[in-house]
């Protein structure tokens, strides 16, 4: 099943950057053109700059500051190689207690989708890989991480990593949204080793990160083209990835909420066409989220415009095996695919083709109903999140959901620990 490696991180120099929370990122698919601008006003060696730059040519952008850091030790490589846990401590609104979520950076061996090794459960969109693809090929670094899951009810590696974990940090950081990082660095070889055991009999599941894994994939392809005979402990036949445990109290997956930029149709007729699959209750704005968390047992959605407020509640599944005949039973009790499937397909007859033109994605509530008050959207579906189980369940029955279908939080934040895929760079467990 899946393999791990510890390899020699790329970081930066704690004698160079004093404040690492002042150089670390989102994800580059979160930044969004006003935080890009704030990371490079933060900081003149922001990691945004490697990772989602602003000039006409950002992968070559990356590249020169990549190796103009390095030569100015900004960036050092560790001496050894390392798995590094890393936990995340955040609250969020529904709970201003502090939770911490608790993984490791490790580099897994890349295997296709066809070998059960590794699990999607979104599907990707091509432009995305496209433009990572360009940066990885240009740079030959995994510049960030993609999030995985594995399941072990013994919480065996984080046992491994209690120890460690109660020194003082390798590195710490705190993101815009309060979170603290903390990273620290094992080298231990009988820990590695015993990591490596428990998830050599386990399958690992993608929560976060679909497009950089593929991309992974074809940039390990295009090399193995161009250097057939090279080993199998290559660098680039491997990804840097976050392993978390399933069963982490931690884990938590906020709801991502669907703006509709246009309608092809009257919302009218639209919403007579409601009637039909759904239960459909007029609601105050000020309690839509409320009556959608009462209803979260059911296939439920908030459905907000400039002139209704109304609640959603499927009135019979069997809707759901007429439309989705070829899926599986995992993907038909998603409410994501209701809302895809039913409304989105087939009342408002937007096709899979026309989603990038037609869908838009939030995360809050609050901000997304304001733009719609604004004018900027027709209307907005909200939705209650995805459970783990359920993303799990998609996973190993080999299904996908539609994109945007799951929000783990909080992020994996860019700018701790990067990974080197150069085709000089070797693997070894020592």
């Amino acid at each position: 099943m899946a393999e791990i490696k510890p390899f020699r991180g790329l970081r930066y120099n704690p004698r160079k950057i004093a404040d690492l929370s002042q150089v670390i990122t989102q994800p580059y698919d979160k930044i969004t053109p006003e935080m890009q601008a704030e990371y490079y006003k933060r900081h003149a060696d922001n990691y945004v700059r490697l990772i989602f730059g602003r000039e006409a040519d950002r992968y070559q952008e990356s590249y020169d500051f990549f190796n103009k850091w390095i030569a100015e030790g900004i960036l050092i490589k560790d001496d050894e190689p390392a798995l590094y846990p890393y936990t995340q401590t955040y609250k969020t609104e529904a709970n201003p207690n502090p939770v911490t979520r608790t993984g490791f950076i490790a580099a897994l061996r890349l295997h296709p989708y066809e070998d059960k090794v590794v699990l999607p459960h979104e599907r990707t969109l091509k432009s995305a890989k496209e433009d990572r693809f360009s940066l990885f090929t240009k740079t030959l670094k995994n510049y960030e991480q993609v999030f995985m899951l594995y399941g072990d009810p013994g919480c065996t590696i984080e046992k491994l990593f209690a120890e460690p974990i109660s020194q003082k940090p390798l590195m710490e950081a705190t993101d815009d949204y309060g979170c603290i990082h903390r990273v620290w660095r094992v080298t231990d070889k009988a820990i590695i080793k015993k990591a490596q055991d428990v998830l050599s009999a386990l399958p690992v599941m993608i929560a976060d990160g679909h497009h950089r894994y593929e991309t992974a994939l074809a940039l390990r392809d295009y090399l193995k083209e161009r250097i057939p005979d090279a080993p199998a402990d290559s660098a680039f036949n491997y990804r840097m990835v976050t392993l978390v445990n399933l069963f982490d109290p931690g884990l938590l997956v906020l709801p991502t909420h669907r703006f509709v930029i246009k309608l092809k149709t009257p919302f009218g007729e639209f919403e007579r066409a409601l009637h039909e699959y759904f239960d459909v209750k007029e609601v105050q704005k000020s309690e839509l989220m409320n009556e959608l968390k009462r209803e979260a047992s059911k296939h439920s959605f908030g459905l907000y415009s400039k002139n209704k407020t109304l609640l959603l509640v499927l009135k019979n599944q069997k809707i759901m095996d007429e439309i989705m005949a070829d899926s599986s039973p995992e993907v038909k009790a998603l409410d994501v695919s209701v809302l895809h499937m039913l409304v989105i397909e087939k009342l408002l007859a937007i096709s899979k083709d026309e989603i990038e033109s037609f869908i838009k994605y939030e995360r809050y509530a609050d901000k997304a109903m304001a733009a719609v008050d604004r004018g900027e959207f027709e209307m907005l579906f909200l939705m209650n999140p995805t459970r783990v189980d359920q993303v799990e369940a998609v996973s190993k029955a080999g299904e996908k959901m539609p994109q945007k279908s799951t929000d783990f939080y909080p992020k994996l934040v860019s700018g701790l620990v990067a990974f080197d895929v150069d085709p000089g760079e070797r693997l070894s467990d020592s």
